[in-house]
């Protein structure tokens, strides 16, 4: 699986070492999105009036634009915008096992593989615990006893309410731009950075999440 951008840092990392011995890693190795947000970000009504437009014929394209928009900012700050849930792999788990994306809310499952794909689901409190506030891991009571694989599914993203007022303005800036400078072959190339202009990635700052 390819996320694009800086997010590939959840999704390469390797699970063995030089010395050919399997090597535990605290991050998933794979996630994916199970359930899609069920709304946007930001109301169509609320960009709408930012871009001063009054009438509903652009209303798909400017809708395209918002879910474009905030799919490069995802990828981009490595933060889930809107609330989705996510299921995330990791093969030879370690003890503490960190969550993709993020914010992170409830983690509903966690389930043990075997190699001969026999399933175990983790019991909340006896098997593992879920520690962190806004970034949350797995913790496992007696990893070395449990499969090779670890599947964790759990609520990514920020409610429509908890959004920062600055991942509102960078996904109204930058679908204003994209919009507004649309099919103008005498306007010059925008400066940008990872397909987000200047002024959105200035407002992103604060928010990127990244494992190093």
């Amino acid at each position: 699986m390819n996320d694009g951008y800086g997010s590939g840092s959840y999704i390469g990392r390797r699970y063995d070492s030089l010395t050919g011995v399997w090597t535990p890693s605290v991050y998933p190795q794979q996630t994916e999105i199970v359930t899609k947000a069920a709304d946007l970000p930001v109301s169509l009504a609320l960009v709408k009036n930012s871009l001063l437009v009054f009438d509903s014929a652009d209303d798909n394209y400017i809708t395209l634009l918002i879910e474009a928009v905030t799919e490069q900012i995802r990828r981009y700050t490595g933060r889930d915008i809107a609330q989705v849930t996510r299921r995330s792999l990791w093969w030879r788990p370690y003890q503490d096992n960190y969550l993709a994306y993020g914010p992170h809310g409830t983690v509903t499952s966690v389930v043990s593989q075997a190699e001969d794909g026999t399933d175990t689901t983790l019991v909340l409190g006896s098997d593992y615990y879920v520690q962190g506030l806004e970034f949350k891991r797995i913790r496992l009571i007696n990893f070395g006893l449990n499969g090779v694989y670890l599947f964790a599914t759990y609520q990514s993203g920020y409610a429509a309410a908890d959004m920062p007022a600055a991942i509102k303005a960078a996904i109204i800036q930058e679908v204003a731009l994209q919009y507004k400078n649309r099919q103008d072959p005498d306007l010059p190339s925008r400066v940008s950075v990872n397909g987000l202009s200047l002024e959105a990635r200035h407002l992103l700052m604060p928010f990127m999440r990244h494992f190093v």
